[in-house]
């Protein structure tokens, strides 16, 4: 691994399909790069999932933290900066930078990943990676680390929604993609909310695998002024748990 940046940088144009109803650059978006980027840096640091596969694994994300500073907007060219900040045989901590056209910094992410065996779905032995600890940076990211969440119980104060995931809600693997899950929660409020108010901070934990047909419930509790607390169940499992605070912001028409 001599020789291999421990950094991995990857610039984007915001295009308009990309916008959220703002004009803005949604926060799912900035998730799917975070994913994107990190594909790239684990193929170039020869982690990726062509070497995964070899031993029947593949990486999953884990947990993701998100916050933005100010989001770019339609045409604005914008970079992603990736590095490595921890990593044992159990899950690899993974940190983002964004920055605009001109440097400055609008948004960090943290993210944690771990491996899973294909064939049994469960967690795997990250040992045979061992020499990924040669890659780890000694950048720090400033935003603080994704705390526990606790179950949310159904009654007074705490809104409920139901979805069944459909066909265009699963990806390669044959389950719900992770960004149906935040998206979903993003669909609890409405166009009025969304237009008064931006997503200053996510946090989000994938907890257990949807698949396709699976009915899910979705519930939403405010946890203080512009904060909620949200979770996505099944019958007898819950898929994910999560934390929105948002920002007032009064977008531009």
């Amino acid at each position: 691994m001599s020789g291999i940046t421990k950094e991995y940088c990857h610039s984007y144009t915001l295009t308009a399909g990309e916008c959220n109803p703002q004009g803005m650059m949604p926060v799912t978006l900035f998730g799917a790069r975070v994913i994107e980027v990190a594909t790239f840096h684990a193929n170039e640091l020869g982690v990726g999932y062509a070497r995964l596969v070899t031993d029947g694994l593949a990486w999953v994300l884990s947990r993701l933290s998100i916050e933005m500073y100010r989001s770019p907007e339609v045409n604005e060219r914008y970079t992603l900066r990736t590095w490595i900040e921890g990593f044992n045989r159990h899950f690899s901590e993974r940190d983002f930078e964004m920055t605009d056209s001109t440097g400055e910094v609008i948004g960090h992410a943290r993210s944690i990943w771990m491996a899973i065996n294909i064939k049994e779905r469960c967690a795997a032995d990250l040992a045979m990676l061992e020499t990924l600890r040669e890659s780890v940076s000694e950048r720090n990211c400033p935003i603080e680390k994704i705390t526990r969440f606790t179950p949310i119980t159904a009654g007074e104060g705490v809104e409920e929604s139901h979805y069944r995931f459909r066909y265009c809600d699963c990806d390669f693997n044959r389950h719900v993609n992770t960004l149906r899950y935040m998206e979903l929660l993003l669909n609890q409020w409405d166009m009025n909310f969304h237009d008064t108010h931006r997503v200053s901070r996510l946090d989000i934990a994938f907890m257990h695998e949807a698949k396709f047909g699976e009915e899910a419930t979705v519930r939403v509790a405010q946890a203080g002024e512009n904060t909620f607390n949200a979770e996505i169940c099944g019958d007898d499992v819950c898929y994910s748990r999560g934390r929105i605070l948002f920002a007032d912001s009064r977008y531009k028409n």
